[in-house]
């Protein structure tokens, strides 16, 4: 595996449309060591993942103004989204010209059946069938919050948020762009488009830069990186020094050596510990994929159920059961480090290394992927979503190297969101240059 290939998850497009998800019962965990290494980002990795949300509670603000009763901001929201993605994909469909489009899918169906124009439509792309289920808002929603982000808006929920002054600005910063050559606002183009909706014509190469994911403006970036890098918060103080040591470059520096030391070097030990210690408990993750993935190949070749037993004297398993073992360890002793007591990520590292024997460990990862196992009088069967899946560690090979005792880079492909972080701040920098 090479070390830019740790950076990047795939493109949703990409991902299987069941619903396993194999947290290990450590979802929890996972969100509190990543909140603990870049607070308040969740999962926003691009300026307009920002300026899109705060933008249609504005225009849901302007639309009851005018015209009284209105579309939710939610609904706003996921039709301007889905618009500045299809915009996007129509201009190079076959290449798809952003890893930031999503929709992909839908948006194909819409060119191909199209009869009567309306596949612009707000009334259609507000639907999650033209666009996406999970959209960008939702991943967005709790950044945006005074309480748990970045503090653009105020409120319990996206329907009931309150646009902050610094919201405000956002807002205003992405709306008045001007577009077509009119002069006029995107703001004005916008209100139309929701609420009497407009010949496809006026959808024009402006409009499609202005909402663009890629193209965040000069006045959106100054606004964002205030509230990103120049707060006085503690979660400020982190996200700068991180971001520093991890730099600007395409291809990101290795975590676990480079940019741990690069903390150091700024008099930030306990972040860097605290970097170590996710680090090592996305290791154990994945060591623990690697356990899954063995017994679905296992229990597909029995055709039936199989024994603990028999699962853990496979040669195979063996050596992953001891990967898994050595990676609790090293989670414990990184915790213990960095003075972090994280009761659910604890509680499956002690059970793991303080198994008797092979067998347990099997039995405990097993029994924490209940979706795809099911374990009764010590037999392993398929579980209600059950397949065949692949392990974290793409060769045997490799996987030996880095699960070496003597190692300091941890094997996984979890940035706990430093990664979102540097391309959030590289987005910041060719937008403040735009």
């Amino acid at each position: 595996m090479t070390e830019g290939a740790r950076w990047f998850s795939p493109a949703p497009s990409e991902l299987s449309a069941a619903r396993l998800s194999l947290d290990f019962g450590l979802r929890a965990a996972d969100l509190w060591f990543r909140e603990r290494v870049v607070p308040e980002l969740g999962g926003v990795r691009f300026v307009r993942q920002l300026s899109w949300p705060v933008a249609a509670l504005a225009l849901h603000a302007e639309w009851k103004q005018t015209r009284g009763s209105a579309p939710r901001p939610s609904a706003i929201c996921h039709g301007l989204e889905a618009l500045a993605c299809k915009l996007e994909y129509w201009h190079e469909p076959g290449e798809g010209p952003s890893d930031r489009v999503r929709g992909r899918r839908a948006f194909d169906r819409d060119f191909a059946d199209d009869t009567n124009g309306e596949v612009w439509d707000f009334a259609r792309l507000r639907r999650p069938t033209y666009y996406v289920r999970n959209t960008f808002r939702q991943t967005a929603s709790r950044v945006l919050r005074v309480e748990t982000g970045l503090g653009f808006v105020r409120g319990p929920r996206f329907d009931q948020f309150a646009l902050e002054k610094v919201g405000e600005e956002l807002a205003d910063a992405f709306l008045d762009q001007p577009v077509g050559k009119g002069g006029g606002s995107l703001r004005k183009l916008l209100l139309t488009w929701l609420q009497d909706g407009l010949e496809p014509d006026r959808l024009t190469r402006s409009v499609r830069e202005a909402l663009s994911p890629d193209r965040p403006t000069a006045p959106e970036c100054k606004v964002v990186r205030a509230r990103l890098f120049e707060v006085g918060t503690a979660g400020c103080a982190t996200r700068t020094h991180l971001a520093a040591a991890v730099g600007r470059a395409k291809e990101p520096p290795d975590l676990d050596t480079v940019v741990v030391e690069n903390l150091r070097a700024r008099g930030r030990d306990a972040q860097a510990r605290d970097l170590r210690a996710a680090r090592a408990f996305g290791a154990m993750l994945d060591r623990s994929l690697d356990v899954a993935a063995r017994v679905t190949e296992l229990v597909e070749a029995s055709g039936a159920g199989i024994g603990v037993t028999a699962l853990a004297q496979d040669k195979q398993m063996a050596s992953r059961t001891k990967a898994l073992r050595d990676a609790a360890r090293r989670l414990g002793a990184r915790a213990e480090e960095a003075g972090i007591v994280e009761p659910d990520s604890r509680a499956y590292a002690m059970a793991v290394v303080q198994a008797a024997e092979d067998a347990a460990v099997v039995a405990r990862v097993v029994t924490a992927a209940g979706e795809l196992f099911a374990l009764a009088d010590s037999t392993v069967a398929r579980g209600p979503l059950f397949r065949v899946i692949a392990g974290a560690a793409e060769d045997d090979a490799a996987s030996e190297v880095v699960r070496d005792e003597g190692t300091t880079t941890e094997l996984t492909d979890r940035t706990f969101r430093v990664a979102n972080l540097h391309a959030l701040a590289c987005d910041l920098d060719a937008g403040s240059k735009a």
